[in-house]
């Protein structure tokens, strides 16, 4: 019997596999009435998304042969296998697994967001260089100072700043050091 080849394999499938998400949709395939009778190993590629040689693992697991060059399975025997009570298991498992994931991230969405802001920025910002910084943002040894009227005005000054520090790191960092060395101990 075909199905003997299982024992092979106490566990059935590995511990994850990347297409058991996916059991599901290719049960759903394969018990259709477009499915061939018979699966070859391109077949398997494209159904559970898999390479070559692992393609040719899973035909094997699931006591498929190889006429020629050829794997084949049953389509049958393949469903067989993928309602095996440890598959089948574990797609729950996945299925749980998933379901946690996403009551989580939409219950921590909320706390998440913040508002978009949207920041006019002209090419004279993005060339920005820590030598011509903008009025209201000032250097002292240990200190940074930026003056600012609104919040937007803050976000936009604290923009440029990343901009020139991101262009000019050398000049801010040499600043810093000799502002520090100035600095009585």
């Amino acid at each position: 019997m075909l199905l003997d080849h299982f024992t092979e394999y106490p566990f059935g499938v590995p511990d994850q596999p990347t297409w058991i998400e996916r059991v599901p949709t290719i049960l759903a395939f394969l018990e259709s009435e477009d499915a061939p009778l018979f699966l070859d190993r391109p077949a398997v590629e494209r159904l559970f998304g898999l390479r070559r040689r692992q393609a040719i693992e899973l035909l094997r697991r699931c006591g498929g042969y190889q006429v020629g060059k050829t794997f084949l399975v049953l389509r049958q025997t393949m469903v067989q296998f993928l309602n095996q009570p440890v598959t089948a298991a574990k797609v729950a498992v996945y299925v749980a697994q998933k379901r946690r994931v996403v009551d989580s991230l939409t219950e921590a969405w909320p706390q998440q967001s913040a508002p978009k802001i949207t920041l006019p920025v002209s090419s004279k910002v993005l060339a920005q260089t820590f030598s011509d910084l903008p009025g209201g943002i000032e250097f002292a040894p240990g200190q940074l100072k930026i003056t600012f009227t609104a919040p937007v005005e803050l976000l936009e000054k604290l923009f440029t700043l990343s901009q020139a520090l991101a262009n000019d790191y050398e000049s801010f960092e040499a600043s810093v050091t000799s502002t520090q060395k100035d600095v009585p101990a």
